[in-house]
């Protein structure tokens, strides 16, 4: 059961990007680009809280974690542009769910570089 609790700050953080989700704004164009970018940082962040709770909690590979990881954050993406769609004021857009698989995919590089770090480190103090 504890090692289920690494799974909190991403359940924390998506509960946040939901909460952010809810706000009915205008979007205008100009900030169309400003706004892809943030959507990839955002799922970065949550590929990075993802990867740690898959990580610590299954054995299997790396390749199959890191899949695990991915897919759900992309389940995720996925299900807060179509309650967006439902959002006065707000839009869903593919492109969005885009942005946040290639951020996705660069929290879970960025969290496998971390942890091989971290793991040749500790060897090399064995």
């Amino acid at each position: 059961m504890k090692k289920w609790l690494s799974f909190l700050p991403a359940i924390l953080y998506d509960l946040f990007i939901f909460v952010l989700s809810s706000k009915s704004i205008q979007v205008g164009a100009h900030f169309d680009r400003l706004d892809k970018i943030l959507h990839f940082l955002e799922y970065g962040i949550l590929g990075l809280l993802l990867a740690i709770g898959f990580f610590k909690v299954f054995t299997f590979s790396s390749f199959k974690k890191s899949v695990l990881t991915f897919g759900s954050g992309l389940i995720l993406a996925i299900l807060d542009e179509w309650h967006q769609f439902f959002v006065p004021l707000r839009k869903s857009d593919a492109l969005d769910i885009l942005a946040d698989a290639a951020g996705l995919a660069f929290g879970i590089f960025v969290f496998r570089i971390l942890s091989g770090r971290r793991k040749r480190a500790s060897q090399k103090a064995d």
